[in-house]
């Protein structure tokens, strides 16, 4: 259904996906600008380095198989968006390169989603606490980069 519907609303709202504001303000290509400490964080979660065993264990699922859950990427995505600071379009062009399973609807419209730009207000995920519920003894940390993470 989720697919159906973001395939329904690229038709509706078509390039404002890509905007910075999404569907939600007004149309705005421009590049995103990092500062230097952007820079090296993006660097840092695309390459799984950020130190935060939960999101590199789903970056690095992605980078080595192409492949990660829903809840992964949503946490992922909160991670970069609201921990990290970061405009979502780079995220969405990341995942973009990277899964297998890629859909442009429904890879954007999900970006938007957990940014806020798109049909809803932003979600913002406690990585700690989505950590506890979905690994809770560290066993996926553990199977992906070989850390145990309590």
């Amino acid at each position: 259904m989720w697919r159906e519907f973001f395939r329904w609303q690229f038709r509706k709202y078509d390039a404002r996906w890509f905007s910075k504001g999404g569907i939600q303000s007004q149309i705005n290509f421009t590049a995103p600008v990092l500062n230097t400490d952007q820079q090296q964080h993006f660097r840092n979660w695309c390459s799984a380095t950020t130190g935060n065993a939960f999101i590199d264990a789903n970056m690095t699922l992605l980078n080595q198989t192409g492949l990660m859950s829903n809840r992964g990427r949503q946490n992922v995505a909160s991670y970069l968006i609201h921990d990290l600071c970061i405009d979502w379009r780079l995220g969405a062009a990341y995942f973009e390169q990277r899964l297998m399973d890629y859909d442009c609807a429904s890879n954007w419209g999900n970006w938007a989603y957990i940014a806020g730009t798109g049909n809803s207000q932003a979600r913002h995920f406690n990585v700690q606490k989505q950590a506890q519920l979905y690994d809770p003894d560290g066993s996926f940390v553990h199977a992906i980069t070989g850390v145990l993470a309590l």
